[in-house]
């Protein structure tokens, strides 16, 4: 069995609607399984919002050959989003299609996977974005030694607790809050989930391998209640755990040499994800290369627009 954290912690996000409005998006979350999607909007975007959701039902969220032709219809292509000629809707479901595996081809299953969690990988990165230019803006103005307002002040004091920076250093703080490739992302859990298909996996909503000391179902694996807060802590856990200095250096010093960090270099850190070792990351490479994962780390989340006619 794999083992996809090392002495992952307990993760307090904030809530999710909380979340959304520092990003200052307008996203539509489907929040439970057996629901249908729900709107979640500033007040003046409520109406747009609503009129989006409709377009896709509760049977098409757990349907994984409904999904598919919907997003189909939605103009939801991966290739577009790859040539940077389309967005990524913001769709984000609480679940993989529980008949993923139903789909008779392995290809099917990829499209369907990858539609599912790349709007979850990219509104985390977002979310870590918007904190990371904020700590960065405050960082100059430190610099400058320029006033820092009380609320910035207390704001920084709560980032640091969240990211385990107990010492004031700020160089490291922003080593820790900084995105993960969208193309790492999808490949670790593709291989912890063969691609949505592990039953196990899909009931606990587990993409990444998490573990647990002692779990209720004796499974030794972490149950969450969305994908989205499966995401969250494992990029979470890139950030801030020790095992992950490494991944953190090399993405430091991609960014101070001016590149963009990406998967498949990212992914020479991972050797102590798993029992696997180097073994691990080549795998992790592997399917980054076979399905040319990369493209999707310059893909981008789009906003929902209110239906014409």
């Amino acid at each position: 069995m794999r083992i996809g954290s090392i002495g992952s912690r307990v993760f307090s996000a904030l809530s999710f609607a909380a979340i959304l409005g520092a990003v200052g998006g307008l996203y539509w979350i489907a929040l439970h399984d057996t629901a249908a999607p729900v709107a979640v909007a500033r007040p003046q975007a409520q109406a747009a919002a609503s009129q989006q959701a409709a377009g896709l039902t509760g049977d098409d969220v757990n349907s994984a050959v409904r999904l598919n032709l919907a997003l189909d219809r939605m103009g939801y292509r991966l290739d577009a989003v790859a040539a940077g000629q389309s967005d990524v809707p913001p769709l984000f479901l609480p679940n993989v299609p529980g008949d993923i595996d139903d789909l008779p081809d392995i290809e099917g299953k990829k499209a369907v996977f990858l539609r599912v969690m790349l709007p979850l990988v990219l509104v985390v990165d977002e979310e870590i974005a918007a904190e990371r230019s904020r700590l960065l803006d405050i960082m100059n103005r430190k610099a400058n030694r320029l006033h820092i307002p009380a609320s910035d002040q207390a704001w920084l004091a709560d980032l640091a607790q969240r990211y385990d920076v107990e010492d004031g250093n700020l160089r490291k703080l922003l080593s820790r809050v900084d995105v993960v490739p969208p193309s790492l992302a999808l490949a670790q859990s593709a291989e912890e989930s063969g691609w949505g298909t592990s039953k196990l996996v899909r009931r606990s909503r587990n993409l990444f391998g998490h573990t647990v000391e002692v779990s209720a179902d004796g499974t030794g694996m972490r149950n969450f209640t969305t994908l989205y807060e499966a995401v969250r802590a494992y990029v979470h856990n890139l950030n801030t755990h020790r095992a992950y200095d490494g991944l953190r250096r090399v993405r430091a010093q991609t960014r101070a040499e001016g590149a963009r960090p990406d998967g498949h270099t990212l992914a020479a850190a991972l050797a102590t994800y798993s029992e696997r070792g180097d073994a691990y990351v080549q795998t992790i490479r592997t399917l980054i290369r076979r399905n040319d994962l990369v493209r999707y780390d310059q893909a981008r989340l789009g906003r929902l627009q209110a239906r014409r006619g």
